[in-house]
């Protein structure tokens, strides 16, 4: 059962770095840049609501719906919509606010402290103990994010409102796994927990945020067929990704989830590097620390590098 958690939380890493890779790519079109803050949050609304639909049609093939619905007017129900508000509409809208004051480097390598703010959590409230290794494995993947984030001479909008939204921002993600991980305790599928989630963002945005934008800009991007399929199949790669991750926190609970899951910035180096082939040895040398400080945030590191040997992937071969 460890073996497969450990093997969805760096699969959640990896789905979430190519998430990440063709999100940035589909806002990189002419109109994607004539939104500035706006872009961020339809493309994140129309990313939630089809990675929503998708969730809604695997729970009905899998016949999930009696407990979709009974979970739903639960307290656990409740527990996960909360969680839903704090990682999603607050957390990432505090991430994209955060991006607007900081600039983008920053924001994302400040943003990577929230495993250890979930640590925190998950010490106060589930008694979660992590051994010393994975606490400085941990702050080894921490620490290389916010090296690749930074950059010398940087300039930003407002120090002060960033650096107050990028905590906003890693407070909710942090709050998210670990209310999760409460909530999957009371015989709740990982399937049925991220549907909710998924919902709850999807309708937040379409009720709260985008009115505010206003959806003739919805329309417009929908106009444009090659940014719209981008967007759609970026919300694919996140909810392959955020499967993977609500699974690794039902089997090994959220810190060492959220240990394996910041792998993602090295799995977005490697995607990245796929596509315009450009090498920074700098980037890649953090790239290597990154993942073993992953791997040695998890409580049993060696079962975790056997998952990348080849005798592993034969015997999964054999098995199927």
């Amino acid at each position: 059962m460890h073996k497969k958690g450990s093997m969805m939380g760096l699969t959640s890493g990896f789905f979430w770095g190519l998430d990440s890779v063709v999100l940035g790519f589909a806002l990189t079109f002419p109109i994607m840049l004539g939104l500035g803050v706006g872009a961020s949050l339809i493309t994140t609304f129309i990313h939630d609501t089809f990675s929503f639909l998708l969730l809604a049609f695997l729970i009905l093939k899998t016949k999930k719906t009696k407990e979709f619905k009974r979970v739903l007017k639960s307290k656990s129900g409740l527990a996960i919509i909360m969680a839903a508000l704090l990682g999603g509409p607050i957390g990432m809208g505090s991430y994209i606010l955060a991006i607007n004051y900081l600039g983008s480097t920053l924001a994302s390598s400040i943003s990577a402290i929230y495993p250890a703010i979930g640590l925190v959590l998950a010490f106060i409230f589930l008694k979660d103990r992590m051994k010393i290794h994975s606490i400085i494995g941990l702050f080894i993947a921490i620490g290389a994010i916010i090296l690749m984030g930074i950059t010398p001479n940087i300039s930003v909008k407002s120090l002060g409102l960033g650096l107050i939204f990028v905590a906003i921002c890693a407070i909710g993600w942090g709050s998210e796994a670990v209310i999760i991980e409460a909530a999957l305790k009371e015989d709740v599928s990982s399937e049925v927990a991220l549907t909710i989630r998924q919902m709850t963002s999807t309708l937040t945005y379409s009720f709260i945020i985008i009115p505010l934008i206003g959806y003739e800009s919805v329309a417009n991007i929908a106009q444009v067929p090659i940014v719209l399929l981008i967007v759609m199949a970026s919300g694919l790669m996140g909810t392959l990704s955020y499967l993977a991750y609500y699974k690794a926190i039902d089997l090994i609970g959220a810190t060492q989830s959220m240990g394996l899951n910041i792998s993602y910035p090295a799995w977005a180096f490697v995607f990245q590097y796929l596509i315009d082939r450009q090498f920074s040895l700098y980037l890649f040398i953090l790239a290597i620390f990154i993942m073993i400080g992953s791997i040695m945030s998890n409580e049993k590191p060696k079962e975790v590098l056997n998952l990348f040997s080849p005798r592993y992937f034969k015997n999964k071969s054999r098995m199927g």
